[in-house]
């Protein structure tokens, strides 16, 4: 009975976590895209239109290079090299990649962006490569786990509800919010070829 519950508990851990290969320093290094905005942070949030409610987060970085921290996310793409829950080489195309991916005709997508000092951002930066890759259902709790020991984040609710964390970039001071809006009815996968331009 012992060995069941085990093997049960191997399978449950396994199907949590997504298996892929990490990139290699080599391909991140490649990848590597320095925004010429002042330092960042993004949250994007995947609120479903019935209940008005956060489903899913998402974290752009903007420090010395930008990333995306997408703990539990399904998001990828070939040209976009990823370690633990870190995407590089996020540009500004592929960032209106990853908000059109999640938009669709049951959920709009909320961008909430706060701009920090360089420090904060190398930190968050630091602190997303560290906690390697989450489990389903937790990016609400590793994303806080990423933004509260940074200030002006230290508030920032543990939750296991990404609402929460919605909420609480909404009272930052600053802050700048939009809207994504699609109608499509699933992923949109437009220009996901490896080959197409990166800018």
């Amino acid at each position: 009975m012992r060995r069941a519950f085990l093997a049960l508990t191997a399978v449950a851990v396994l199907a949590g976590c997504e298996i892929y290969r990490p990139a290699s320093p080599d391909e991140i290094a490649g990848a590597r895209y320095v925004s010429p905005e002042p330092p960042s942070v993004t949250l994007m949030s995947m609120v479903n239109r019935s209940s008005g409610r956060s489903a899913h987060v998402g974290l752009l970085i903007n420090a010395s290079e930008q990333v995306l921290y997408d703990p539990a996310g399904t998001f990828t793409h070939p040209a976009l090299p990823r370690k633990g829950d870190v995407h590089y080489g996020m540009t500004p195309r592929f960032v209106d990649y990853y908000e059109r991916y999640h938009a669709r005709f049951d959920y709009f997508v909320e961008v909430q962006k706060v701009e920090v000092s360089r420090a904060a951002a190398e930190q968050l930066l630091a602190n997303a490569k560290a906690k390697g890759q989450g489990m389903k259902m937790t990016c609400a709790i590793d994303m806080a786990d990423v933004l509260k020991p940074v200030p002006p984040f230290q508030d920032v609710p543990v939750s296991f509800f990404p609402e929460a964390l919605r909420k609480s970039f909404a009272d930052m001071p600053g802050v700048e919010t939009h809207y994504v809006y699609e109608s499509d009815i699933g992923k949109n996968r437009a220009w996901e070829e490896p080959g197409l331009p990166r800018w």
